[in-house]
């Protein structure tokens, strides 16, 4: 005679580490996940002081493929190290660390469900820069023709900024013909990008703001 079925896995993560045997699964895996994502937007990871890292970052990227464009050696001075007081949540300093290096599981998109959704969407964190861009596309493509949000929703906006943000290094490693994407992945995301931006009155500061 059989007796009762043996307790879930998710059961037991939430009497051990819950201290709450009955807690949904939705409840367990947000606790599971929470530690694993960080951010898709510059401005949902840091405070004020790491946005102005970030910033110096991005300068010496630029001054980097300029010298790559160029073949000339520039001046470019180091950036400064990343610390734990620069970022959002402890999480995600754990997760990247003084040089910002992505170590984390996934990729989060605040505010980025459908409206009958309110769980946090989250991507592969091992996507390339063309896939970010593809997937930031998708979310504002969906949200407007799908789901019916209108084009001056206000959570169009850091979707616009995620993507303007991947762009540079889109340019930088798919900027030419590839037969498998059946065209240039960095022109069509431009071509994106400058649309969603027209379409809403805004501008490169306005998604750097």
């Amino acid at each position: 005679m059989r007796g009762d079925a043996p307790p879930s896995v998710a059961a037991l993560y939430a009497a051990d580490h819950l201290g709450k045997r009955d807690a949904s699964l939705a409840t367990v895996l947000a606790t599971v996940i929470e530690p694993e994502h960080v951010p898709y937007l510059s401005v949902l990871r840091y405070k004020e002081t790491g946005l102005r890292k970030r910033a110096q970052w991005e300068q010496v990227w630029e001054q980097r493929r300029e010298e790559d464009r160029n073949g000339l050696r520039l001046d470019i001075a180091v950036p400064p190290k990343y610390s734990g007081a620069d970022f959002l949540k402890h999480s995600y300093w754990s997760n990247r660390g003084k040089l910002d290096v992505p170590k984390e599981r996934f990729i989060s998109y605040p505010d980025a469900s459908t409206d009958n959704d309110h769980s946090l969407l989250l991507g592969w964190a091992g996507w390339n820069h063309r896939e970010q861009a593809e997937a930031l596309a998708n979310l504002v493509h969906d949200r407007g023709e799908k789901d019916g949000w209108p084009k001056e929703d206000p959570r169009f906006v850091p979707l616009l900024a995620g993507l303007q943000e991947a762009m540079p290094w889109v340019h930088q490693w798919y900027d030419e013909f590839d037969a498998e994407w059946d065209g240039n992945p960095a022109e069509e995301f431009q071509s994106t990008l400058n649309l969603g931006r027209t379409e809403r009155h805004l501008s490169e500061s306005d998604l750097r703001a």
